[in-house]
Parts: C-alpha cells; sequence; structure tokens
C-alpha cells in the first residue's frame, strides 16, 4: 500500500466510532496487532492480539465518564503514519486535555500490525487511570 492509501485507513480508523468503543476498529487490524500503551499506570503496556488491543486496553480503562480524541493531523510514508490527536479524558474529578499522538505500522497487506502511542501529559492522563 502507498502513503495515501495508508493515511486514509487511519482516518477511517478513528472515524469508525466513539473512542471508548473500539469494536468496529478489529477489521482494519491483522490478528497479532500490537499496540504500546505508554505512561506507569494499570493500562500502560504491550498488549497483542485482537482480544487484547480492542478489548482488554478499554476495560483496564475504565471507569470512563468520557473519553474524547479529535484528530488534528494525519501524515505518513509508505510504511508508516503519524496521527497528532488532542484527547479529552475524564473520571470523576479528574480531566485530561492534552496533546498526543499515534504511530502506526502497517502490515503487507495494508492493515495495521503495530502502534505506539505518545502523550504530552502523560502523568495526568496515569493519575486519572489510578484514581
Amino acid at each position: 500500500m502507498g502513503t495515501k492509501e495508508n493515511v486514509d485507513l487511519v482516518r477511517r480508523f478513528y472515524a469508525a466510532g466513539p473512542a471508548d468503543d473500539d469494536s468496529s476498529r478489529a477489521d482494519f487490524a491483522v490478528p497479532d496487532v500490537v499496540w504500546h500503551v505508554p505512561g506507569a499506570s494499570a493500562v500502560s503496556g504491550r498488549y497483542e492480539g485482537y482480544d487484547e488491543v480492542f478489548q482488554v486496553i478499554g476495560d483496564r480503562m475504565q471507569p470512563l465518564d468520557g473519553w474524547t480524541i479529535d484528530v488534528r493531523y494525519v501524515m505518513g510514508n509508505e510504511a508508516m503514519v503519524v496521527a497528532v490527536v488532542d484527547l479529552v479524558a475524564r473520571r470523576g474529578t479528574h480531566r485530561v486535555e492534552s496533546r498526543g499522538a499515534h504511530t502506526f505500522r502497517f502490515a503487507p497487506d495494508g492493515r495495521i500490525a503495530e502502534v505506539w502511542g505518545f502523550i504530552e501529559e502523560q502523568n495526568l492522563l496515569d493519575a486519572l487511570f489510578s484514581s
């Protein structure tokens, strides 16, 4: 796949449904997809496969009162795409507003193979997940 196809796939990935429901996103990834969640919380770590990536991560994030990702920029090359996003997360009295990013690596068939997450306010997000 080329750059345009990869960028378009990432845009469709984000548009597939609300940010707190990943069930409609599995078709965008290979079965052994890997997702890296940064930080030092119960959510942080390396996840592999549909169940871990599209179910376990979300389960570990709960309870949430809000989780919104607004895509600002998407750019790429043949094998990788970076999406710059704004995140708003709420749990009880904790609220995090931060710029973040996801870096996507693609499998030869054009599906997502691996993703790395980044966030400016990691300490605040860790505190939210620890509350």
